[in-house]
């Protein structure tokens, strides 16, 4: 009961969070400088435990086709959505292993570790999430260094300012 309320909640924040950080988007799968719907997410994961990956794949691929819009069938946006949500669940696996306590502003240290782990994870999100645009045509080649960039900064900057803040409200 408990996993369907935090799943209540939680949807419509995530939605909230993608529609209001939807600026400026650049190619097919719309990727924004500004992604704070991430930390939700991964702070969600990585204080409640893991098996809330379907409810954040769900989340993804309805801000994928409610929220961005994206021009794709429904096969590729779920593959799309699925690896989104696996590296957001990597990084909140990452953080639950190295910061047991969940106590990511608690010292330097922890703040440090966190900002690493967000760092590094989405650095290879961006890498699995934008090759497999350009795999399936959606991202031309001659925009995936700007399109990596955009994504990556998006999600780093996103990650990174919108979790301490949440952090703080709960």
């Amino acid at each position: 009961m408990r996993y369907l309320l935090e799943a209540a909640v939680f949807l419509p924040l995530f939605l909230a969070l993608d529609w209001a950080s939807y600026i400026e988007p650049l190619g097919a799968f719309n990727i924004t400088p500004w992604n704070p719907g991430p930390a939700l997410a991964i702070l969600w994961m990585t204080r409640a435990g893991l098996g809330r990956f379907p409810i954040v794949l769900v989340a993804t691929y309805l801000a994928d086709e409610f929220v961005r819009d994206v021009p794709a069938d429904l096969a590729t946006t779920l593959v799309s959505a699925f690896i989104l949500t696996g590296g957001y669940t990597l990084i909140a696996a990452a953080l639950r292993a190295l910061l047991p306590s969940g106590q990511i502003l608690g010292t330097v240290r922890s703040l440090s570790m966190f900002v690493g782990v967000v760092a590094v994870g989405t650095t290879f999100n961006a890498a699995a999430f934008l090759g497999f645009l350009t795999t399936t045509g959606l991202l031309g080649r001659d925009m995936l260094a700007a399109g990596w960039a955009r994504f990556w900064i998006g999600d780093v900057v996103g990650i990174l300012v919108t979790a301490p803040l949440l952090l703080i409200l709960t």
